[in-house]
């Protein structure tokens, strides 16, 4: 029933919601004069925490492409046995300088014990100098086409991050898998890791500039209220106090009672004025925004035969008989006037 109401009697419903916002509108205009500034203050809260979000999401962002290094990769072999994927892939940028390596998913399964030993001599790393670095392979006990290459750094010790180097990582064709097929070529796949000094960089210029932001929107805050705290109430209560009505009292040659009466109405004159200023300007903010309320503005008044009704109230005719009796009686008393 309340559903059929709503769509027999949508005028109705846009009239009470109209009356709401005219309601809402008089109970804003009575608001006490420092409602403007906390106003004005939720405004700058606002836009802050929208500068600070969109901050953030923008260092998020630049976080999340520093590690889109996957990418599938179609490798070689002979047609039954050959890599599928790799990670990362030939060519790639921004490889991870922790645990660097190669991992590799191939189409047969290649964790027989029988061949470790001899595949582990197929993987060959190429540090930036030309030089072999040692490896280890590593077999995935849950995916046994899937194994996985890396820098041994027992005996060197953990690459430092720094500038971007390039790595190469050769794969003999003689690799074997479970069932004894080979790869059957030479696999060569090159890549180069992540620039970590620009990086920290690029997110230290970040930093700077949202914690530079954020500083300057609260400092010019805070000296936009204590502007406003000088021109309020704290302003106002030190001039109240720097009045003196002995020394006025002496000056004008008044005496106390009356200089006191005096400055009361100025002060309640300057308070009147300022409150009609803060609720004109607040009227003023609500005439940006246009409120159907149904009422329709017109030149000026119009006979409601004008538009288009026929019906007759009898005012006009009662108005004219009242006139003419009016008449009737003006020219009796000047004729008895005239007889005296």
């Amino acid at each position: 029933m309340q559903g059929n109401h709503a769509a027999i009697f949508p005028r109705t419903k846009i009239r009470i919601i109209v009356k709401i916002r005219i309601n809402e509108r008089r109970l804003f205009r009575r608001k006490p004069a420092g409602f403007r500034n906390k106003r004005l203050m939720t405004k700058r809260h606002e836009r802050l925490r929208l500068f600070n979000i969109a901050t953030v999401i923008i260092l998020i962002a630049m976080m999340a492409v520093g590690f889109a290094l996957a990418s599938t990769w179609t490798a070689y072999g002979d047609g039954g046995f050959e890599i599928v994927e790799t990670y990362p892939r030939d060519g790639a940028t921004n490889a991870a300088v922790e645990n660097l390596g190669v991992k590799f998913t191939f189409s047969k399964d290649i964790d027989a014990e029988a061949n470790r030993e001899a595949n582990a001599k197929c993987f060959t790393l190429i540090g930036p100098d030309g030089n072999v670095l040692p490896t280890k392979v590593y077999y995935n006990p849950k995916d046994a086409t899937q194994l996985l290459v890396l820098y041994d750094t027992t005996e060197t010790g953990p690459l430092t991050a720094g500038k971007s180097e390039h790595y190469q990582l050769k794969v003999a064709g003689t690799l074997v898998n479970n069932e004894g097929a080979v790869l059957g070529e030479d696999v060569n796949i090159e890549f180069d890791t992540i620039n970590q000094s620009f990086n920290t960089s690029v997110y230290m210029v970040i930093m700077l500039l949202m914690m530079g932001g954020m500083v300057f929107f609260t400092t010019r805050q805070a000296s936009k209220k204590a502007a406003e705290n000088a021109q309020g109430g704290s302003g106002k209560a030190t001039r109240e106090e720097a009045f003196n009505p002995y020394k006025e009292a002496k000056r004008t040659g008044k005496s106390v009672a009356e200089v006191m009466a005096i400055h009361e109405k100025e002060v309640a004159k300057a308070e009147a004025k300022a409150s009609k200023k803060n609720v004109r300007e607040y009227d003023e903010d609500f005439e940006e925004e246009e409120y159907d309320n149904g009422n329709y503005k017109v030149k000026g008044p119009r006979p409601i035969s004008a538009g288009g009704s026929s019906y007759i109230t009898g005012r006009k005719a009662l108005a004219e008989a009242k006139k003419a009796e009016e008449e009737r009686l003006a020219r009796r008393r000047a004729n008895a006037k005239k007889k005296r």
